[in-house]
This record gives structure tokens, sequence and C-alpha cells, in this order.
């Protein structure tokens, strides 16, 4: 057997064990002689409860006998005192959920601290700028800007001042 073979061999065992996987028999009990039954079906009525070996978690599924259904409230005691989580116990689902809830608010936090870092880097750099045209206004060098025309006017005293204390009140509105 070559290669080839092999591989299609060990592939298709492995699908048909995959398939078969669900099927797995959930109920077990022993017989009347003493083997084991394992089924996909509950036991018939005539297994006492004490021979029951396994049982679905929780199960809803109504034993039959012959075409009577048992309801519920006749499952035996054994079978009502299936293991639960304890109540407070979360669920792979919600620990699921709760991880998610974190990173989300992890990744919301961290860019609120970036948002809030590039705010006061620009507030910093704009204070810069006003302390820098400040210097300008109080050194008495010639300032120039552009009027609503499009044309460059120097700033005489008058506009100067009134320019010196525009600029001292947004540094203190801003800057601080």
């Amino acid at each position: 057997m070559n290669l080839a073979h092999k591989l299609l061999l060990a592939a298709a065992s492995a699908a048909a064990l995959a398939c078969s996987m669900p099927a797995a028999a959930q109920w077990a009990w022993r017989d009347a002689a003493g083997k084991m039954v394992y089924s996909d079906q509950p036991p018939p009525k005539s297994v006492p409860a004490k021979d029951l070996v396994r049982q679905p978690a929780a199960s809803t599924v109504p034993r039959q006998r012959g075409l009577a259904v048992e309801t519920q409230e006749e499952v035996p005691a054994q079978a009502k005192a299936a293991p639960a989580a304890p109540p407070g116990a979360p669920t792979v689902a919600e620990r699921e959920i709760e991880s998610r809830r974190r990173q989300q608010q992890l990744a919301e936090a961290e860019k609120k601290t970036a948002e809030e870092e590039a705010l006061r880097a620009k507030t910093a750099e704009n204070c810069q700028r006003l302390r820098s045209y400040l210097r300008a206004l109080e050194g008495g060098f010639r300032v120039a800007r552009v009027n609503a025309a499009g044309q460059q006017e120097i700033l005489d005293d008058a506009a100067r001042a009134a320019e010196t204390t525009r600029t001292r009140s947004e540094i203190e509105q801003s800057c601080r």
C-alpha cells in the first residue's frame, strides 16, 4: 500500500470517527443480566433507577415504555439530582462576554488617553505659538498681518497694544 492510499484511509477513518461522535451513546445502564447497555435512547421502564449508570445532563427526555411516555415527574430521583453548576459560577459564554467587555473597555480607555495626549500636545504647541507672538509684539519688532482684502498691513502702536491685550487674554484662558 503506497503513501497516498494510507493517507486516504487515515482521512476517511478520521471523517468517520468525527461523524460518529455526535451519535455517541448518552445513556448507560445495567440490564437484568448485569451487562452494560449503551444507547442514545432512554432505558425501558423495567430498568430500575439504581441500574442507571449514565444519562444526559439535565435530561428533559422522557423515558419510553411501550407507547406510553413518562413525564418529568416520573423521572427517578437520581435523574433529578443531576449535578449543576453552582448558582454564582459564570458559564464559559459569560466569561467570554466579560472578557470581551473588558477588552473593549481597555481599548476605549487607551483611545481616550491617546486623544487627551494629542489635545495636550496641540494646546502646548498653540501656547508656545501665542507666547512667541507676544514676545514679538512686546519686543518692538515690525509685525504685519493680512487684512480682509488680502493686503499686508503693518501694525501701528494702537493696533499693537490691542493685539498685545488680546494675545495675553488668550494665553491666560488657554495656557494654564
